[in-house]
């Protein structure tokens, strides 16, 4: 194994250099205090990309250390149960400190109340630390591209395929429904775009007005608000 760079205490980074001159590194932050954890996700991100950057911190503290150090990760998987700081104010910290980067809260915590707050908090996604390594590497790359993930406990209350978005007593146009349909199958707007023949920004305005609509900001917000109104799939 290669040993790990020392940058601040208590903080371990690994890199290779990609074999591709110019390409582009994955570049992975991990804070969770359980180190078998962290083990298994560094070699899910190599995984996904072998030449990852992955930067490893037990606690807060490094956590923000690093954030303040470093603005080139494409993202952080958070535990929120970290010693000596509440999850969700780290979460809110991060926010502050990074709004840019995409967050994946791993928890053991399967309330649908807390995967609510960390959406409201900021975070891109949420899976349980009980999902199996399948889920976890398949999350990986869905939020390194930008598209949702969520357990299937909270996106199966949604609704299965094959059925069409009811009236629900929203304000929304046809092709609106179509953009939230596409957004509950965790599209990414491009995704969207190309499966509904429009421009980006098309998609963009539609999903504002979704986002209106259901009175949430994000994309996860979105499906989490769906699923309480009700709302289900379409093919």
């Amino acid at each position: 194994m290669r040993a790990p760079a020392q940058g601040f205490a208590g903080v371990e980074n690994y890199s290779r250099r990609s074999a591709f001159p110019g390409a582009c590194v994955f570049r992975l932050l991990i804070c969770d205090d359980h180190p078998p954890i962290r083990t298994a996700l560094r070699l899910l991100a190599r995984q996904v990309d072998p030449t990852s950057d992955v930067t490893e911190t037990g606690n807060a503290r490094d956590l923000v250390e690093v954030l303040r150090g470093r603005r080139d990760f494409d993202l952080l998987v958070l535990d929120l149960q970290l010693p000596g700081m509440s999850g969700l104010s780290v979460l809110s910290e991060v926010k502050q400190l990074r709004p840019e980067l995409a967050v994946l809260v791993l928890s053991a915590d399967e309330s649908p109340q807390s995967v609510d707050a960390a959406l409201q908090a900021g975070a891109s996604s949420y899976l349980f630390k009980s999902a199996s390594e399948t889920v976890l590497f398949q999350a990986l790359k869905d939020v390194c591209g930008r598209r949702l993930a969520l357990p299937e406990s909270i996106t199966a209350k949604a609704g299965g395929r094959g059925r069409a978005v009811p009236d629900d007593g929203l304000s929304l146009s046809a092709r609106q429904r179509d953009v939230l349909n596409c957004l509950l199958h965790g599209m990414s707007a491009k995704q969207v775009a190309r499966t509904l023949g429009l421009s980006e920004g098309t998609v963009k305005s539609h999903t504002v007005a979704v986002f209106r609509a259901l009175n949430v900001s994000s994309r996860a917000q979105a499906v989490v608000e769906a699923h309480r109104r009700g709302i289900t799939l379409g093919c």
